[in-house]
């Protein structure tokens, strides 16, 4: 069997918090509202494809998840501006359901690179749950920080 190259691992620091802390709740809608970026699978509106794939109903697109995140890691140290995100990497790890509350937890790593880009590494659980994005890295200019309220 043929194997590709290996992925590099970003874990998150094991030895403390969270620098920073966002929480997203979804509705019942959010997969609905998301399919107006025009990805019509019916897994993200449709109850019985879900049902047939083992998710119990439909899971809300990927893309939700991977944008949700941007943001969370943007807006708690790049200020909100998106020149001072430069690079943005997360690995997939299980499906977000309608109604889930997604939990970002980030983390500085103080490591810069050449433009003052720092690494935040981050993971996404929904609360209670799995994790459902890991594996988490981006590169931003730190500016504004504000303090979670966890």
């Amino acid at each position: 069997m043929c194997t590709g190259p290996k992925v590099p691992n970003f874990p998150p620091p094991s030895d403390r918090v969270p620098d920073a802390t966002r929480i997203t709740q979804t509705t019942m809608e959010t997969a609905h509202l998301y399919r107006l970026n025009g990805d019509y699978n019916p897994l993200h509106a449709d109850p019985e494809p879900g049902k047939k794939m083992g998710f119990g109903g439909p899971i809300i697109h990927g893309l939700f998840s991977w944008n949700m995140s941007a943001h969370a890691v943007l807006q708690a140290f790049g200020a909100s501006k998106p020149e001072n995100l430069k690079e943005f990497q997360a690995r997939f790890a299980a499906p977000v359901k309608p109604g889930d509350k997604l939990i970002t937890e980030m983390w500085r790593t103080g490591e810069k690179d050449g433009q003052g880009f720092e690494e935040i590494r981050f993971i996404v659980r929904v609360d209670g749950g799995k994790t459902v994005l890991t594996n988490g890295r981006a590169l931003v200019k730190v500016e504004g920080q504000i303090k979670a309220k966890l």
